[in-house]
């Protein structure tokens, strides 16, 4: 057997590749946890690796759900039926915003063919990496809020403008969601002035994880966030609004050893002939006041 057909070449080469891969038992006992893993989940392998998939580790979906226990789901299906599966779900990182990854889970066999285990892969979606690059760019141009690291008011209102000018000239529609963290004056008071920079910033990366690339997502005021939708209509907008809504609803900030999870109230608009940057965020606005008069975390679209 030559260097290269040794188990522990397999091993490190697995263990530096940067897509996620983790290994469970029988038992759904993970057994091994790369540098991707941790690289795309902000988890360590030594915070990860003797857990069962059923374990509370990494929230996906509705918050009382875990990435894993959600895998465990495929990954049972796996060890009885030993088919391949694919899924497309979120999950919270370590730093408590949302992340979207694909997940593919296969069964390990022995060399009589019996199923001793599961193997699971996931990598972040395409566009979010090439958003990610994308970001970075931005940071260098200046172009970004410091505190949330979405687009700072400026390149949000110029984006604003250009999607107008294209709307008049081309008919090509595009909405807007105003966004509001709900109860901030209340985490003030709570935990103090410095815990609503890690509020903003979960919120704001887990709001622009949520939404295409082609999208964009900037901060406008203290608590307060301006989502661009292109080429979204009347009919995509609300349904948008609610999806990101339950996104927000299940990250979670942690902060001096308590987790909490917050909420948004939306407010939404789709742009009509005529419209200024005033007159659209003007009925944007209204929305979200109508969400926050109805005590917050709901959606209101103008008509």
């Amino acid at each position: 057997m030559s260097e290269l057909e040794s188990s522990e070449i397999f091993r490190v080469v697995l263990e530096n590749l940067q897509t996620g891969v983790y290994f469970v038992d029988r038992d759904q006992k993970i057994l091994f946890w790369n540098q991707g893993a941790e690289k795309i989940t902000g988890y360590l392998r030594q915070e990860v690796v003797g857990c069962f998939c059923r374990d509370n580790i990494l929230a996906l979906g509705d918050s009382n759900k875990s990435v894993l226990a959600d895998a465990a789901e495929s990954i049972t299906g796996v060890l009885r039926d030993g088919k391949a599966t694919i899924s497309e779900v979120s999950l919270r990182h370590k730093a408590g915003h949302r992340i979207f990854v694909r997940l593919r889970a296969v069964p390990i066999r022995n060399a009589h063919g019996t199923i001793i285990g599961a193997a699971e892969s996931f990598d972040e979606s395409l566009s979010a990496s090439d958003w990610d690059r994308r970001q970075r760019r931005l940071a260098d141009y200046g172009c970004l809020d410091e505190t949330s690291g979405v687009l700072s008011k400026g390149v949000t209102l110029a984006h604003l403008r250009e999607n107008l000018a294209t709307f008049a000239e081309h008919r090509v529609p595009f909405s807007i969601l105003c966004i509001e963290v709900d109860q901030m004056d209340h985490m003030r008071a709570t935990y103090g002035l410095a815990v609503l920079g890690s509020i903003l910033h979960v919120v704001g990366q887990t709001i622009e994880n949520s939404l295409r690339p082609t999208d964009f997502l900037g901060r406008v005021a203290e608590n307060r966030f301006l989502a661009i939708l292109t080429e979204c209509g009347p009919a995509d907008i609300e349904k948008t609004a609610r999806r990101v809504k339950k996104m927000v609803s299940t990250s979670e900030i942690k902060w001096w050893g308590d987790e909490w999870s917050v909420t948004a109230s939306f407010g939404g608009a789709t742009v009509q002939t005529g419209d200024t940057c005033e007159s659209v965020l003007e009925r944007a606005e209204k929305s979200l006041a109508e969400s926050i008069a109805s005590g917050g975390n709901h959606v209101h679209v103008a008509a």
